[in-house]
């Protein structure tokens, strides 16, 4: 992942779930956020979708959760893709976030730190679950946490 020059605090938002419920950024600081833009049109990221399910399940989800924010055409479409290939983790459905965001294209995803800042950015497909990227992860959420 590629750092983020200035840390910025990372946009607030208020997005229905997957649950039908309103989730905001605010509710969820407290712990590292891995946040994808994603969208079930787009091969790369559903590639990527098993890594993140992967590293989601490996760390404490306390200290560190994926959040999927899904860009484009609405339920209907997300609900037939976790049919198929169901995650665990908050999949979140964008209206127009992704431009306040700075989200250059999809896949993009971003880490968080547990206070709201930006910290890294990752544009493109990764291997969120290779042994390198819960190494780093790991590092991060052990170092904040074992202060």
């Amino acid at each position: 992942m590629d750092p983020m020059p200035s840390h910025d605090r990372a946009p607030e938002f208020s997005l229905i779930g997957m649950d039908e419920k309103v989730h905001t950024l605010k509710s969820l600081e407290g712990k590292f956020l891995l946040v994808n833009f994603w969208a079930t049109w787009c091969n790369p990221c559903k590639a990527e979708m098993p890594t993140l399910e992967a590293i989601h399940n490996r760390i404490d989800n306390d200290k560190f959760t994926v959040i999927g924010i899904h860009v484009g055409p609405g339920p209907e479409n997300i609900r037939n893709y976790l049919d198929i290939s169901p995650v665990s983790f908050p999949i979140f459905i964008d209206m127009d976030l992704e431009y306040d965001w700075g989200v250059p294209g999809l896949p993009t995803t971003f880490l968080i730190s547990p206070n709201g800042e930006m910290l890294y950015r990752a544009v493109g497909k990764r291997d969120f679950s290779s042994p390198e990227m819960e190494l780093f992860f790991t590092k991060l959420v052990n170092e904040h946490f074992d202060k």
